[in-house]
């Protein structure tokens, strides 16, 4: 791991862990859970698969590397199944899961179009793709003092992810981020809340992005005890 990572590390902290678990949780609450399988892929070391069964969806998780294989099996309490795949070439059948949540893991484009592919062959209902967003005020700050590597993953441009999705006409689009502040304000609670403020207004410039692709529509929803601040959200009408 790079210095800039691990600094990078140091700086998230718990509050940037969480941010990033309220903005899954407020992005997916409209998908059905009871009953509803779930695969997450890329889950790394598998810090939400207990969020998500939790939620109350069966949970699925893929992860190529050994070593954060071996730590999702660890982190999770309940039996759970992570896969060792690729990303654009997963070993499940057609519309093998109800929902899919796809955690981007490659740099260049056409390695993004393949595995949001393989994703979408594999999901009945929905897919949800995050990552690091290079059109992020904490991305732009940092590339102007000279600092091109300070996210754990590669970045991608929003809109030329949402252009990707948005071409393959599958289903409605809709969009949230987190992390809007600098990484030196990500654990700390006060700073951190002026700086997501700013996403009420320009939702898209946090350094996590996340796009919610609805392929069949919304049922019944189970309610769930969640706190969550009322997020903008972006719908592909209005883009």
């Amino acid at each position: 791991m790079s210095q800039n990572k691990n600094r990078f590390m140091q700086a998230s902290g718990r509050l940037a862990l969480k941010a990033r678990a309220d903005l899954l949780q407020n992005s997916l609450a409209v998908w059905p859970r009871r009953g509803k399988s779930l695969l997450e892929i890329n889950c790394g070391a598998g810090f939400f698969l207990p969020m998500f069964r939790d939620c109350g969806f069966d949970v699925t998780g893929t992860e190529l590397a050994p070593e954060l294989r071996a730590l999702a099996l660890e982190n999770v309490s309940f039996k759970a199944d992570v896969a060792a795949a690729a990303d654009d070439h997963l070993p499940f059948e057609d519309d093998a899961f109800d929902w899919v949540i796809l955690h981007v893991a490659v740099s260049n484009t056409a390695g993004l179009a393949a595995s949001v592919r393989e994703a979408l062959r594999v999901a009945a209902g929905g897919l949800a793709v995050t990552f690091w967003n290079a059109a992020s005020l904490p991305y732009v700050a940092y590339t102007l003092c000279g600092c091109k590597d300070f996210l754990p993953a590669p970045s991608h441009i929003w809109w030329r992810v949402w252009r990707l999705l948005k071409n393959l006409d599958v289903g409605r689009l809709t969009s949230l981020s987190a992390l809007a502040g600098p990484v030196c304000t990500w654990d700390k609670q006060g700073t951190s809340a002026v700086c997501h403020a700013c996403l009420r207004v320009l939702p898209l410039l946090g350094a996590w992005c996340l796009i919610r692709m609805d392929i069949a529509p919304a049922g019944f929803v189970t309610p769930l005890p969640l706190r969550l601040e009322k997020a903008r959200l972006v719908q592909a009408d209005a883009m």
